[in-house]
């Protein structure tokens, strides 16, 4: 998944994900609804203008090589910055010798007749 990061103006983490659903409960009777485009409606709020949020979009790094026998995969907990840009990273991390052990007799477990 995707999305939008609610910044402050010092580019400070406030929350993900942020969308329409957010953008209605931030900003109450400003007139739009969930198909409301709340990127370009986000500059015209009070959560931008008085209160100096800004919202970024959030990109996700190219999936890693792990070998899944081995090692396993998650996604950073938080986008964060790097090199000026919010984005989501993997973290490959290699299994203990007792969950190895356990998937593999998972799988010899769904391997039986």
């Amino acid at each position: 998944m995707t999305g939008y990061v609610k910044t402050t103006t010092d580019n400070q983490f406030v929350e993900y994900p942020y969308g329409a659903e957010e953008l209605m409960r931030d900003n109450p009777g400003f007139g739009y609804t969930p198909y409301s485009d709340f990127v370009e409606i986000f500059p015209h709020t009070d959560a931008y203008s008085v209160s100096g949020f800004r919202i970024q979009y959030v990109e996700i790094d190219a999936d890693p090589v792990y070998d899944g026998m081995t090692q396993t995969v998650s996604r950073s907990p938080e986008p964060f910055v790097r090199e000026g840009k919010w984005v989501f990273s993997w973290i490959v991390r290699d299994l203990t010798p007792e969950e190895i052990a356990n998937m593999e007799k998972m799988r010899a477990e769904m391997l039986r007749p």
